[in-house]
């Protein structure tokens, strides 16, 4: 371990204005949390060597840290995951996160020279890009704003030989307090306003008038640098496969090959990735993408395919051939593996991307001389097989379905007679695409000036209920241990592990206590790791006790067969709600289409909620009139009413009671649509995408202004707007629905809270009615 400060390139921008202090105190508060449990004799040893150094130094400072080095090795072993062992890259930095003081001699030996932080690859979100004292501002929103803990890990490279090697620095924050000096600071959206795209340079006034400088960060954190290279290349290809149109020409190659020299980083090993498209039963080769490879390579290809000889049989019935490898690896012997030894090969193999039973791809790995592919290498490789295999896939369907649009507007059917110059045109478009001679326009699917309908129908106090249903079945499960550790006392067979006890009352105080979310993961591991061990080890040392224990073990199962789940009543309950909510919006669907041809798409989450798109410019061959919309207002109502009454109902026949709360948003002014590829759905295009669909996840948790009363409430509708035009037509239609029985006439209207970058909502709240099942 060593004490020295090192600089980290973590975004953090040290002009004099941000406050930091160093400071033992917030980890002394834990280990005063810690002492008084039973059985922490190593918090309590750390809390009386902490306590004897503040005697003798003070707090830690830049200047004392020396004095402190034996508590600092001490938070290393305490440190939850963290084995003695000099390898493990862990240090120990400042408030703020920019400079590491302490760590391990491998944690200072990376970061010290040639560590560059890489910026996110492919940044879609608001707090994606990467910015200056991004780390603190995060934090800041977390601690002060109730936001939910944001990911902030940062990524960097280190260039060992000639490949570039990944990690990612994992920053703790627990031991960091947060002051703030006067005033909070606002966060203020407006930059965001009429922005049809979010770029870096929008979040500047927004981290501009958000002043850093009134909070006084304190504590130190902890670092911890984990190796990223295989998440690195997950996320990378899983990125190709999302955006294949975006990685063509020399780009697409240059990346896909950076990509796959990370998978094998020795030097001398040569890979070469290969989609394979056949047009009439024929592979079409592209100089530019088989460069690299062995098995495709003209003179081979030519001679050995429309021969149909050993390549033509291989890639008809293509197995994992392999040669040149570690004892016991190589495969069988063909002509094919003939072919290639003679061809200067020293180690290679071979793996087929097989897809619904179709040929999409080769992946080749190879030495010509020197590196001899082991077993563990190509067990590396084939931990990618499934992502290039699905990558091959996506490549040889952009292709075929560019290939086809060509064909089907350039040319009439295909004859047998002039096949084979389809198969050659299409080889030289290939070609002509991956060099960027070619461009072919793909139309992007816009629908401009439709009205949008939203709606949502929640279960109330869902997340509380499953969190309460998970508890009850996890205090009878608790029970069962209880029950057998009692057993176990008094029988005197078997000495309980200490550490094992000490877990379950932790366990058992987490399962009571108020946070159970947070400890859930920690619960389970419990149950399936604890648990299985500590069973193991009971059945070893007393064989008669196993079929006691077999059932004991059914018993324990999450699937909850042995005992009445409140978990299970839960979700079945759910389920049957959302049943309800799913067949009458399905009759609502066909109300609208009946009407007016629309888009409509629903979306599940512990209820149903759904977007609802139409106008002229879905159906040009249907005339679109504006009256249309006060008609399908009526039956969204109507459709919402019905299901606020069916649900109710639905409530006595449940095994746990469930109740649904109804919010309608109306935005009175067409925007336009278009289609994301990359989700298979439509968006919101335009400056409307920030608004629009912050309203639309905002809403539901929305107060009614001067109150602290929830504008969703079960027996109700409530309808959302934020314009006073919209008001007239709303009560008129209101009051046509409640003359048909639905709803009852008196309306409630009301000013809405603002909500974080929204404001000046109205709404109107009307009760279901229920007073009868019809």
């Amino acid at each position: 371990m060593l004490l020295k400060t090192v600089h980290i390139d973590n975004d953090i921008h040290q002009d004099g204005n941000l406050v930091e202090t160093l400071s033992l105190q917030p980890f002394i508060k834990y280990l005063e949390k810690k002492v008084n449990q039973p059985g922490m004799l190593v918090p309590k040893l750390a809390y009386e060597l902490v306590q004897r150094k503040f005697k003798d130094f003070g707090d830690i400072t830049a200047e004392n840290l020396s004095s402190y080095v034996d508590v600092f090795e001490l938070m290393y072993h305490l440190a939850k995951g963290i084995p003695a062992d000099q390898e493990v890259k862990w240090g120990l930095g400042f408030p703020v996160s920019d400079r590491v003081f302490y760590g391990t001699e491998s944690f200072f030996n990376l970061v010290e020279t040639d560590f560059y932080k890489i910026s996110p690859h492919n940044a879609k979100g608001l707090w994606d890009f990467d910015f200056i004292n991004k780390q603190l501002f995060l934090l800041v929103l977390e601690r002060f704003f109730d936001i939910t803990p944001i990911r902030r890990n940062t990524r960097f490279f280190k260039k060992i030989n000639e490949f570039r090697h990944y990690y990612e620095l994992e920053l703790d924050f627990t031991f960091v307090e947060i002051k703030v000096n006067g005033e909070m600071p606002l966060i203020d959206l407006t930059s965001l306003n009429n922005k049809e795209t979010v770029e870096y340079e929008d979040i500047i006034p927004i981290l501009e008038r958000f002043d850093l400088s009134k909070f006084t960060f304190s504590g130190f954190t902890i670092c911890t640098i984990r190796d990223f290279q295989n998440e690195y290349i997950t996320e990378n290809l899983q990125d190709l496969i999302n955006n294949i149109s975006i990685y063509k020409g020399h780009d697409g190659l240059a990346k896909l090959n950076e990509i796959l020299a990370g998978i094998l980083t020795k030097n001398g090993v040569k890979t070469s990735f290969y989609p394979i498209l056949k047009l009439n039963d024929t592979p079409i080769l592209s100089p530019e993408l088989g460069k690299n490879s062995v098995i495709l390579r003209d003179d081979l290809f030519y001679e050995h395919y429309y021969n149909k000889g050993a390549l033509y049989q291989y890639l008809e019935n293509p197995t994992i051939l392999a040669f040149g490898v570690e004892e016991g690896i190589d495969s069988e012997n063909s002509k094919l593996k003939d072919v290639l030894k003679n061809s200067g090969i020293v180690s290679y193999a071979c793996f087929p991307l097989v897809s619904n039973h179709n040929l999409v791809g080769l992946f080749e790995v190879y030495s010509n001389e020197g590196t001899v592919l082991t077993r563990n290498m190509l067990i590396q490789v084939q931990s990618f097989h499934d992502l290039m295999k699905q990558l091959a896939n996506e490549i040889v369907l952009s292709f075929r379905n560019e290939l086809n649009n060509i064909i089907l507007h350039r040319y009439t059917a295909l004859q047998p007679a002039v096949a084979w110059k389809f198969n050659q045109v299409a080889a030289q478009y290939l070609g002509d695409v991956l060099n960027h001679t070619q461009e072919v326009e793909q139309e992007k699917i816009i629908f401009k000036q439709v009205y949008p309908f939203y709606a949502a129908i929640d279960v109330k106090d869902s997340s509380l209920l499953r969190n309460e249903s998970n508890r009850n079945d996890l205090k009878i499960r608790l029970e069962f241990v209880e029950k057998l550790i009692h057993a176990l006392k008094i029988e005197e067979r078997f000495e309980i592990d200490n550490e094992f006890l000490i877990r379950f009352e932790e366990v058992k105080k987490w399962v009571q206590g108020a946070n159970l979310d947070h400890y859930m993961l920690d619960i389970l591991a419990f149950f399936q790791e604890d648990i299985n061990q500590f069973i193991k080890k009971l059945g070893e040392r007393i064989p008669d006790s196993i079929p006691y224990l077999n059932d004991f073990r059914s018993k324990l199962k999450y699937s909850y067969e042995d005992f009445f789940s409140s978990s299970e009543l839960f979700e079945k309950s759910l389920q049957a709600v959302n049943q309800t909510i799913k067949s009458e919006l399905q009759d609502f669907n066909s109300k609208v289409q009946s009407i007016y041809p629309s888009y409509f798409e629903s979306f599940r989450t512990d209820g149903i909620e759904y977007d609802l798109y139409m106008g002229q410019s879905i159906s040009p061959m249907v005339p679109f009139k504006p009256k249309l919309l006060k008609e399908i207002r009526k039956q969204q109502i109507i459709n919402i009413a019905l299901i606020g009454k069916k649900t109710h109902f639905l409530k006595d026949r449940l095994s746990l009671p469930l109740e649904t709360t109804q919010l309608i948003f109306i935005h009175p002014t067409p925007i336009d649509i278009s289609f994301r590829e990359d989700e298979r759905r439509f968006d919101v295009e335009g400056s409307y995408n920030i608004r629009y669909q912050i309203i639309k996840k905002r809403i539901d948790k929305a107060y009614i202004n001067n109150s602290s009363e929830r504008l969703v409430q079960p027996g109700t509708i409530a309808i959302v707007y934020s314009r006073h035009q919209v008001a007239g037509e709303l009560k008129a239609c209101l009051a046509e629905v409640a003359e048909m029985g639905f709803i009852s006439s008196f309306i409630e209207e009301f000013d809405l809270e603002n909500l974080q970058g929204i404001s000046d909502l109205k709404a109107m709240r009307v009760k279901i009615n229920l007073e009868n099942h019809n």
